[in-house]
Order: structure tokens, then sequence, then C-alpha cells
């Protein structure tokens, strides 16, 4: 009898044991799938960095034609909204020479399962072969949000 109640008690250990990993991993798993805290929701945040001048430090992009690829290219990617900061950065380039440039930064954010790397791809490619510039900054970060 002794023998058949420690089995009993064993094996209900045992079902208690797997039922507490169960549920610690179905709570795990959520906070993976919605890190968020309550009321807002999960977003993927793009940055872009877009730098007006050239190597001579001079600023090649003027206003009036941000302004024009905003409305002709980010905006026909993104309608749905965006930030737009001025900014100043700089950098030293291959050379050693310290570049010091005025800037854009595009902030968008979309979410985690919309396939917005397409149109990221077309405004820097836009922006590089419309203004002779090397390059665009681009960071891209997983983040909360409410509206």
């Amino acid at each position: 009898m002794l023998k058949t109640l420690n089995q009993t008690v064993g094996a209900l250990v045992t079902v208690v044991a797997l039922a507490a990993c169960a549920f610690i991993l179905s709570c795990s798993s959520e906070a993976q799938t919605n890190p968020c805290p309550g009321g807002t929701e999960s977003y993927t945040e793009y940055r872009l960095f877009f730098g007006r001048g050239n190597a001579d430090n001079r600023q090649v992009v003027s206003d009036q034609q941000w302004d024009e690829f905003l409305e002709d290219t980010i905006t026909v990617e993104f309608p749905d909204g965006l930030t737009i900061l001025d900014a100043y950065g700089q950098y030293t380039d291959a050379a050693g020479n310290l570049i010091k440039e005025d800037t854009k930064v595009l902030i968008i954010l979309v979410p985690p399962n919309a396939d917005s790397a397409p149109g990221i791809d077309r405004i820097i490619e836009g922006y590089k072969s419309r203004f002779a510039q090397q390059g665009v900054l681009r960071e891209i970060n997983p983040t909360c949000a409410s509206f």
C-alpha cells in the first residue's frame, strides 16, 4: 500500500511540475510576442538620417529640394504619417576630414508585420540618386507606442 501511495504522490508531483513548466513557458511566450505595456502596441521604428551636405562642407540639398523630395517620394511611400526633425551631424571621411552638415531625420512607425523595407529602400535609393549622396544612415528598432 505504501508503495502504491508513493507512486501516486510521485505521479502527482510530476503532473504539477509539468503544469507549472507549461504555465511559465506560456507566460514567457506571451511576453515575447507582446512586450509592450498596457495601452501601447508594438511597432517597428525606422529612423533615416539624410545628410544635406557634401564632402566640401557645403549644403547641396536646399529646403525647397527637401520639401519636393518629401512630397513626391517619402509621402508617397508612407502616407499614413511620419515625423521629420532638423538636426546637425558630423563624421570623419575616409581621408580623415571632419565633415559637418545639416541633416534631416525621418522617423516612421509601422506595425511589425508590415513589409516596409521595400518602401524604405526606395526612399534611400531615391535620395542618393537624386542628390548624389553616398548614403543614408538607417536605424531599425522595435518600439511601443500609443496614439
